[in-house]
């Protein structure tokens, strides 16, 4: 799962968000375009779904490899 659409805030972030009382320090991902904000988002989604994919594919070979032991 992608974490791009998430705030890292830090400990001083943190403690300043709760006295901003009016959502002034809210930054998300900033980028200098739209289509930035796509391409890295799309590369984003692009590396979980790899990531998906090598896990899926590490427990179905384990899966028939445990299999054929049988």
């Amino acid at each position: 799962m992608s974490d791009f659409l998430f705030a890292r805030p830090s400990v001083l972030e943190g403690i300043g968000r709760n006295l901003d009382l009016f959502g002034t320090m809210q930054m998300y991902n900033a980028s200098d375009t739209p289509e930035q904000a796509d391409t890295l988002a799309f590369f984003a989604d692009l590396a979980a779904l790899k990531s998906d994919a090598a896990a899926a594919y590490a427990a179905l070979v384990k899966n028939y490899e445990s299999s054929r032991k049988e």
